[in-house]
């Protein structure tokens, strides 16, 4: 069948979206599909961080943005000892010295508006498959509808029914599963964004994160897999609930109001072994694994991974080389940039959250300002502050520390 478009995009959150936006801005045709209607919730913990951040900045939504959300310029840290770490956002390699909490519900919205208002289209589908075909992909969906197009990118998040069934996965990816639920009418929140390893099952955390004076995005979530699963909780609700019944949260909770209901979802956070290329289809976002195994932050990474995926693609046009070799490119690009952090994350979640060694970690790091600035950076994402130490060392450090 005829092209519908130069390049179709699957999934229309912050990885799709950010694809869109960039593919628009070169000049292709640009069609984005969802199955849903926008604006839509997505359960999430609503956190950007200052890579997220730049991220809008550069696509000129940032202050758009700020509109919706609440500045949080420092973060507290409780050890499952109950001992605290309180710190600033540290600013690093220019970016911005602060998080914005946006629900999902506004930021998904106003990032498709964008792409839409630079030139790319939005059709409502229910994909079904992503088929290659001579010279393109056929995108299948439900009811007979059908689009072509040269290239794709694929943006569902953790949908991997649809990956399973096109043969991009054999099998499911071991998740971290989360939970989260809003509340309003909160007491004795200090504007800082908090996180909770007290209460909850490890390797995971539980999450507070402030919304303006008296609400907040509350959740918790944890990575059940190898022989800790068993003990683990059934759902990542029942996590939630025992996190809001702790000494930690009650004196937050007791007087507030719960709005709307606890949501769970799973997480994809296994890119340092997922793919990311199968033929002239790309993988951005949650779809490549890009989902921090420490903090469960995704957006940054799918903001950054749209736009790689989208310059990728228009180099291709450009050239004219749709050659599967000209596509792996972009898998030795997302490994260059995003491999050694997540590898590194991945090391850190195995080896030392347990209750001990997170104890001894607060504790350092009340002491060590440099110790404090850099893990504050891996919770953050940020892989530039990991370039200016030694990785291995500090995980030595936290494995098997002096002392």
């Amino acid at each position: 069948m005829p092209a519908t478009c130069d390049v179709a995009v699957v999934g229309a959150g912050p990885a799709g979206s950010s694809a869109a936006y960039f593919l628009a801005r070169q000049g292709l045709k640009v069609l984005l599909v969802d199955r849903f209607e926008f604006p839509r919730d997505k359960t999430c913990g609503d956190g950007l961080t200052p890579r997220a951040l730049a991220m809008l900045d550069q696509m000129g939504l940032l202050e758009t943005v700020h509109t919706v959300g609440f500045p949080t310029r420092g973060m507290v840290i409780q050890a499952p000892n109950g001992s605290t770490l309180s710190a600033p956002i540290p600013t690093i390699a220019g970016r911005f010295g602060y998080t914005l909490i946006v629900p999902r519900l506004h930021l998904d919205a106003l990032l498709l508006e964008h792409a839409l208002r630079a030139g790319a289209s939005f059709q409502k589908m229910r994909v079904q498959t992503v088929e290659q075909v001579p010279r393109g992909v056929l995108i299948r969906g439900d009811g007979g509808a059908a689009v072509s197009a040269a290239a794709a990118v694929i943006a569902v998040g953790a949908n991997v029914g649809l990956l399973l069934r096109m043969g991009v996965l054999a099998r499911q990816p071991a998740m971290m599963v989360a939970a989260r639920t809003y509340f309003e009418g909160l007491t004795g929140l200090t504007g800082h964004s908090r996180f909770y390893f007290s209460d909850v099952p490890l390797p995971g955390y539980g999450w507070l994160f402030p919304l303006n004076g008296d609400r907040a995005n509350i959740g918790a979530g944890f990575f059940a897999h190898g022989p800790q699963a068993q003990s683990m909780p059934k759902t990542p609700a029942q996590a939630l609930t025992g996190l809001l019944k702790s000494p930690a949260l009650q004196p937050l909770v007791a007087q507030a109001r719960q709005i709307g209901p606890v949501k769970g979802h799973p997480l994809r956070v296994d890119f340092a072994t997922a793919p990311t290329v199968f033929g002239r289809i790309l993988l951005a976002g949650e779809a490549a694994g890009l989902v921090n195994p420490l903090s469960g932050e995704g957006i940054d990474y799918a903001l950054e991974s749209g736009q790689m995926a989208a310059m990728h693609l228009a180099e291709i046009f450009q050239q004219g080389d749709f050659s599967p070799a000209r596509f792996s490119r972009y898998d030795a690009a997302l490994r260059r940039r995003f491999q050694a952090l997540f590898v590194f994350c991945n090391r850190v979640r195995d080896s030392a959250l347990t209750p001990r060694r997170l104890n001894l970690l607060v504790a350092l790091a009340r002491k060590r300002p440099s110790l404090q600035k850099m893990l504050l950076n891996i919770v953050l994402g940020e892989e530039d502050a990991l370039q200016r130490v030694s990785k291995w060392a500090v995980l030595r450090e936290l494995v098997w520390p002096r002392g």
